[in-house]
């Protein structure tokens, strides 16, 4: 478990604090820690039944962890005890009051006094082992022992503390809270929780990473040793980014690029707690799907429904019957049952298990990559569930016959409790709860792919000082980079602009410098044709104390679109493509990627476009030249990378018909001012 070995399955332990430390001792002992524990107190003579110690310099022996429960002033002294000891194997911060509320100094002053000593925090839980019988853990947990299970990493302390409580039926071994991340990063623990053999599966509570690129290093590990990791991401709005940087000193980056991020590396995003437990549960339990393709079992026309309503949410097919295959089913089933995918295999056979079986089987010899049955059973201890669970028996028969994949999703989270679960589980399958939660858990997983490979992204510097160019001059860089743009001259008074119409040739298109927004202020004509209607123009223009820009007008375009690249720290170099023109802040139909991108990227990020079909031949229309669209955006984002620039947003870029080209007709350019 590299660097972390030692503090994560320590074989002693310190403990510096009254309460909180007294509570880390009662929950050793709960989960059996039979290692030595040795409590450090100034004043006490015992802790928890323990004989203490007045300080850390005081131990006969380094201890493997160390949990400190003291307040911040108190962790730093204790700190700088440990950086000067016999190397231990690290220490939990459990106090607040640092660079979360802005105590940024007090936060380096204890990263150095640690001297290299690894330490989850300040500001966090600690952490709880269950497959090593420890827990640095002021506080209650729901945890209980198994062989092997799923690790979860969260910055939220308290949200940690949630996770543990979960009735979800997750094998859920291994909880660490991270904190402010002032040593130890989200990043470290997925390095070293991949080397423990009995961790399944990882999710990460996350409002931001230290190190984005390492963050990309340890996800293609876990791919390659199939380990899968999803991540919910928390800060994602305005509101919630700045209650994160608040929360744990978390630099939040925009959501468009953590998603790059995660997409990059083919780590699934979920958006809630329950649909992490479920996805997590799914992963524990037969790691991801080959693919999206499901088929949905249930006796009811209106769950099918419900089903078929939710799917394309989730990112799920639920592609119909081969005609073998249906008439294989058919065989099962009565003339007055219709097969089709999600199916409704009715009634007439509810409770007999040889029946069902039969059926399921035919289902389940398939392509698809999981079947689910939709199941729900009543939960009271007044109930009898006796026929629901004969359902679940037939589905397993099924399985245990075909080899294939099989979940049971109930409707409705509470339709499947303990007893239910514990059913499901003992026959080989996999219990999911709540159709939604379920339904998306599927549609993770159906992302997951061991075979995965991918390049690391782009790293990014934050830009100090920054400068706004206009857009001639923005169109002058984009034409050193070898990137199409229209033919044009600036006029610094409007007395230039008529003779370099005439030299440029109409129809030409005229622009006053210096607006953001050209079009809301009257400072931007298409397509003037004549002498007489560029005068007439002229004399509307706003007035300009950079100047007037004279361009040839591009003619015969098939679409608009909007192509920016721009630094995102933490993350990365952030390359968003989407409608362009008046329709980008109509339609938000935008998709991001992390530089550099290659053309396949490109190409199924244009694709995935509600406004693609524009381009594509819609109704008749020319098509437009993709591939020439597709050479630019790759071609813009590694020159982009590669200079000063922090900003810059190309919107739009017109797109001709087939073989013609592209050309960028409108630039906004941000660069770093270097000294």
């Amino acid at each position: 478990m590299g660097t972390l070995k030692r503090l994560l399955a320590p074989r002693s332990i310190a403990t510096v604090g009254a309460a909180p430390a007294e509570r880390v001792i009662a929950q050793c002992r709960k989960l059996g820690f039979d290692g030595p524990i040795w409590p450090v107190h100034p004043t006490r003579t015992h802790l928890a039944g323990l004989e203490c110690v007045p300080s850390l310099d005081d131990l006969a022996e380094t201890p493997d962890a160390i949990f400190l429960g003291v307040n911040r002033q108190r962790t730093l002294e204790a700190m700088a005890s440990i950086g000067t000891m016999k190397p231990a194997g690290g220490a939990v911060c459990y106090a607040s009051g640092f660079a979360e509320v802005g105590e940024t100094r007090m936060q380096r002053d204890l990263v150095w006094a640690s001297g290299g000593t690894p330490f989850f925090g300040p500001n966090c839980y600690g952490f709880v082992n269950t497959f090593d019988n420890v827990a640095l853990w002021p506080d209650e947990h729901g945890m209980t022992r198994h062989q092997s299970g799923v690790a979860i990493i969260a910055q939220s302390g308290n949200v940690g503390v949630n996770f543990t409580f979960q009735d979800r039926g997750l094998r859920l071994g291994m909880v660490i809270t991270v904190g402010n991340q002032a040593s130890v990063g989200v990043e470290q623990c997925v390095e070293t929780l991949l080397d423990d053999e009995r961790i399944t599966a990882i999710g990460i509570f996350l409002e931001a990473l230290v190190d984005p690129l390492k963050f990309g290093l340890v996800a293609q590990r876990a791919h390659e040793m199939n380990v899968p990791i999803v991540v919910l991401q928390t800060g994602r709005s305005a509101i919630g980014a700045t209650i994160a940087a608040s929360h744990t000193a978390s630099l939040a980056g925009r959501a468009g690029a953590y998603d790059a991020l995660f997409r990059h590396y083919g780590v699934p995003r979920v958006d809630t707690p329950s649909e992490l437990l479920e996805t997590l549960k799914l992963f524990d339990r037969g790691g991801g799907l080959r693919d999206n393709t499901i088929v949905s079992l249930s006796c009811s026309g209106g769950e099918a429904s419900l089903v078929a309503d939710r799917s394309e949410l989730a990112g799920l097919q639920f592609p119909e019957f081969a005609v073998d295959h249906r008439r294989r089913i058919e065989a099962t089933v009565t003339e007055h049952v219709s097969v089709s995918n999600p199916f409704d295999y009715h009634t007439f056979m509810w409770a007999d298990r040889a029946s069902m079986a039969e059926c399921f089987t035919q289902v389940l010899d398939g392509p698809q990559a999981a079947t689910m049955l939709v199941l729900d059973a009543p939960p009271s201890p007044t109930n009898d569930p006796s026929d629901w669970l004969v359902a679940i028996d037939a589905l397993a028969d099924a399985a245990d016959h075909t080899g294939a994949r099989a979940v049971v999703l109930s409707t409705l989270a509470e339709c499947q409790n303990e007893s239910v679960r514990k059913r499901i589980a003992a026959r080989g399958l996999v219990g999911l709860q709540g159709l939604h939660d379920g339904l998306t858990a599927l549609g993770a997983a159906a992302l997951w792919d061991p075979a995965m490979r991918c390049d690391p992204h782009a790293p990014v510097a934050i830009a100090t000082r920054t400068v706004t160019l206009h857009e001639a001059a923005a169109k002058e860089r984009l034409r050193a980079m070898g990137l199409p743009v229209p033919h044009g001259k600036i006029a610094i008074k409007t007395d230039r602009i008529l003779g370099i119409a005439r030299e440029i040739g109409f129809p030409v298109t005229l622009k006053a410098l210096g607006f953001a927004h050209k079009s809301e202020h009257g400072a931007v004509y298409v397509g003037i044709k004549t002498e007489k209607d560029l005068l007439t123009a002229i004399h509307r223009l706003p007035r300009s104390n950079v100047g007037y820009l004279v361009e040839q007008t591009v003619p015969g375009t098939i679409g608009e679109v909007l192509v920016a690249v721009r630094r995102d720290p933490p993350v990365g170099w952030l390359v968003t493509i989407g409608a362009g023109g008046i329709m980008t802040e109509l339609l938000d139909d935008v998709v991001h990627l992390l530089a550099p991108v290659n053309r396949t990227e490109v190409e199924r990020a244009l694709r995935s476009l509600r406004s693609f079909a524009l381009l594509d031949g819609f109704r008749g229309r020319p098509r437009g030249d993709i591939d020439a669209l597709v050479t630019f955006i790759t071609d813009l984002a590694e020159r982009v990378v590669a200079t000063n620039i922090v900003e810059l947003e190309l919107n739009p870029v017109l797109v001709a018909s087939d073989r013609r080209g592209v050309v960028a007709v409108d630039a906004l350019l941000t660069e770093e001012v270097r000294t």
